[in-house]
C-alpha cells in the first residue's frame, strides 16, 4: 500500500484563503445574476423612453393659415359683391375682388365665381362662365336652412341637423345631380342651399344663399372657414364616440356624443410634408369611450398608415373610408384630462 503523505499545517493554511476567496467570489457573482435582467429591463424601458422622446419631439406642426379668396365679379363695386366680401371677412377669409373679362351683372341673383387654391366655389345663380357647369333656376328662399345630418368635409365640428335663421330673399335652386353632396337644404321647400363635389380632379363648392340675408353667427362663419379650407386642399377632420359602429361609420348620434363629452382633436401637416399628425384629448370629466376621427386627407394623398413607436400606436387603430382620400382614426378610450398624439405616414 503507498504511503500517504500528510500536508504539513502551514501548506493547509496557504490553502484555506484561496478555497475561501473562490467560494465569496461565486456567491457574489450569484447576486449579480438576480439583478442583471432588472438592470437589462431599466436599460431597454430607458432606451425606450429615450426613443419615444425623440419621436415626439419630431411631430413639428406647420400651421396653415385660412387659404386666400379671389373672387372674379362681373361688377367689383355692385352691393352683392360687397356683401359677399364682408361675410368673408367675418369668417377670417382674405379677399381679393377681380373683375370678370367677361360677363354683366343683371340681378341681385347672379352669382360670381371664388377661386381658392386648385378649388372654385360658386355664390349664387351660376355664371355661364363658370369653370364648373352647374344648373339652376331662381326663385324665393325659405326663412331658416338645415344643416345636412350626414358627415362631411364642409360641415365639420358643426352639429348635425342644426338649423341656421336667415330672411327670405331671391335665390339659385340648383339642379341636383347624384356627384353633388348637398350640405345644407331650406328648411321648408328641401331644395339644396350648400353643395360640395369633386369632379375632374377639381374641388367644387356651391353656396346658394344670400350673403346679407343669412346671420353671421359662429356656425355660418365656421362652415364658411372649413368650406374654403378644404377648397385650398387642406386637412379637415370631425370627431364622434361610443358605440363603436356608429363611431366609425360618424353617424349624427355619435358626433354629437363626441361634442357633448368635450373631445377635442386636430389634424395637422408636420415639417416632414409626408407626415401628419393626430390628436385627440378629453377635456371632460368622464372617461370617453371609442374616441374616434375621420380624416380627409388634401389631394394627392389617398393612403396613409400609422407610424411611430409602439408607445404611440398602442391600441391605435387606422381604417380606410368609404371614398377615396378619406380614413378614421380611434382608440379605445381616454381618461379624463389625457390626450394622444398619432403620426401618421404618407404610403
Amino acid at each position: 500500500m503507498d504511503d500517504v503523505v500528510a500536508e504539513s499545517p502551514a501548506v493547509e493554511r496557504r490553502r484555506r484563503p484561496r478555497r475561501a476567496k473562490h467560494h465569496e467570489a461565486h456567491v457574489a457573482w450569484k447576486h449579480i445574476a438576480v439583478y442583471l435582467p432588472v438592470v437589462l429591463v431599466v436599460i431597454f424601458l430607458g432606451g425606450l423612453a429615450l426613443w419615444s422622446f425623440i419621436e415626439r419631439q419630431s411631430l413639428v406642426v406647420v400651421p396653415e393659415p385660412i387659404p386666400r379668396v379671389t373672387l372674379v365679379t362681373a361688377d367689383a363695386d355692385s352691393p352683392l359683391t360687397a356683401a359677399w366680401v364682408k361675410l368673408l371677412n367675418a369668417a377670417a377669409i382674405e379677399t381679393t375682388v377681380v373683375r370678370a373679362e367677361s360677363g354683366t351683372a343683371d340681378g341681385a341673383t347672379d352669382g360670381m365665381v371664388a377661386r381658392c387654391g386648385n378649388g372654385v366655389a360658386i355664390l349664387g345663380m351660376p355664371p355661364a362662365d363658370a369653370p364648373v357647369h352647374l344648373a339652376a333656376s331662381r326663385g324665393t328662399s325659405d326663412d331658416a336652412i338645415k344643416l345636412a345630418e350626414t358627415v362631411s368635409p364642409v360641415l365639420a365640428r358643426l352639429s348635425p341637423g342644426v338649423e341656421l335663421p336667415a330672411r327670405r330673399a331671391a335665390v339659385a335652386f340648383l339642379e341636383e345631380t347624384p356627384q353633388m353632396h348637398v350640405d345644407a337644404r331650406w328648411r321648408g321647400n328641401a331644395r339644396a342651399a350648400v353643395m360640395h363635389m369633386e369632379t375632374g380632379g377639381t374641388r367644387v363648392l356651391w353656396i346658394g344663399l344670400q350673403p346679407d340675408a343669412i346671420a353671421p353667427n359662429q356656425s355660418m362663419l365656421l362652415m364658411l372657414r372649413t368650406g374654403f379650407r378644404w377648397l385650398g386642399g387642406q386637412g379637415i377632420s370631425d370627431g364622434a364616440s361610443g358605440d363603436s359602429a356608429q363611431a366609425a361609420s360618424m353617424a349624427p348620434t355619435a358626433r354629437r356624443r363626441a361634442r357633448d363629452e368635450r373631445l377635442t382633436f386636430s389634424f395637422d401637416r408636420l415639417r416632414d410634408r409626408n407626415k401628419f399628425a393626430v390628436r385627440m384629448e378629453n377635456r371632460g370629466k368622464r372617461r370617453i369611450v371609442r374616441p374616434t376621427v375621420q380624416l380627409w386627407l388634401p389631394p394627392g394623398v389617398t393612403r396613409v398608415a400609422l407610424g411611430g413607436d409602439w408607445i404611440m400606436r398602442r391600441g391605435a387603430t387606422l381604417t380606410a373610408g368609404q371614398q377615396d382620400g378619406v380614413c378614421v382614426v380611434s382608440l379605445p378610450s381616454l381618461a379624463p384630462n389625457e390626450a394622444r398624439v398619432l403620426k401618421l405616414e404618407v404610403h
